[in-house]
């Protein structure tokens, strides 16, 4: 494993969350701003998924299964 090497945090649309909900959950586990979560949340509305992160590999699993813990379908891989 390379210390310097970059992971995606990728959410991914599902047929059960509430764009509210997911806004929401971005904002308090992801830290992003109002606007950026809004955007993200909208991307992956309309797109099917989008990568909502960019971390070391601990952090982006760590991520990932917060994701997870609250109902949302997340996933990670190597950025590039």
């Amino acid at each position: 494993m390379n210390p310097g090497e970059r992971w995606q945090v990728v959410l991914h649309d599902d047929d059960h969350n509430l764009i509210p909900v997911v806004h929401y959950l971005l904002r308090k586990i992801c830290d992003h701003n109002w606007e950026t979560a809004r955007d993200l949340t909208m991307a992956v509305h309309e797109k099917g998924g989008a990568v909502v992160g960019l971390h070391d590999r601990e952090t982006a699993e760590a991520v990932t299964v917060e994701l997870l813990r609250h109902g949302l379908s997340a996933s990670f891989r190597r950025a590039g």
